[in-house]
């Protein structure tokens, strides 16, 4: 992502401290749940916010970053033919991290992400489950997207190390007798050579 300016209403005031805290819980329930919280540009908002409220202050717009030709963020955002909520909710959710606002529902030891970021690209390169990630590499730091197992979204992993990479498994919507929802990619860092891996289904739907 980058932040850029001016935003829609410049010069407002920068938001109480309690006020903030009401954004940060807004944040972290609508970059789970864009569809049920105002969509991509409520989120975006809510970054925006947050960031006037901060030790820089100013007016910025938050928007993925698309001039980063060889980032394989970008690429897996427009990799396949249906524009992908959940994964651009991923990158925003990974954007928050950096900067200490997303809440991590599981907080990586260095030791589990360590092993979690050698082996996923890897391991990934055989289609997987939601169920099979999970029983590999345990519950998520965050879910983006729908709760129901079978759904397309996005698992992120993370550890109290914001500048640690932010591993991210995106998947679509179930296969015929396949338990839960198919691997499609997973991105350890945006190395456009070795950070990502897309898996045979993937590969399937890829534009």
């Amino acid at each position: 992502m980058v932040r850029t300016g001016p935003s829609p209403a410049p010069g407002a005031p920068p938001p109480a401290g309690g006020e903030r805290a009401e954004m940060l819980v807004r944040l972290n329930l609508a970059v789970r749940r864009p569809a049920a919280y105002g969509g991509l540009t409520a989120v975006a908002r809510l970054l925006d916010a947050l960031a006037q409220a901060g030790p820089e202050g100013g007016d910025a717009v938050w928007i993925p970053d698309t001039t980063a030709r060889l980032a394989s963020s970008g690429f897996l955002r427009e990799a396949f033919p249906r524009p992908q909520v959940h994964v651009v909710a991923s990158q925003y959710g990974e954007d928050a991290h950096r900067r200490g606002w997303l809440r991590l529902d599981r907080t990586l030891t260095a030791g589990e992400h360590a092993v979690l970021a050698g082996k996923a690209v890897g391991w990934a390169d055989s289609d997987r489950t939601l169920h099979e990630v999970t029983g590999e590499f345990g519950p998520p730091s965050a879910v983006f997207g729908p709760g129901d197992p079978d759904l397309p979204k996005t698992l992120g992993y993370a550890t109290a190390d914001r500048a640690a990479p932010f591993v991210a498994f995106h998947f679509g919507a179930a296969r015929a007798g396949a338990d839960g929802a198919a691997l499609l990619a997973v991105r350890v860092h945006d190395g456009f050579v070795d950070g990502w891996t897309v898996t045979p289904w993937g590969e399937g739907l890829l534009v």
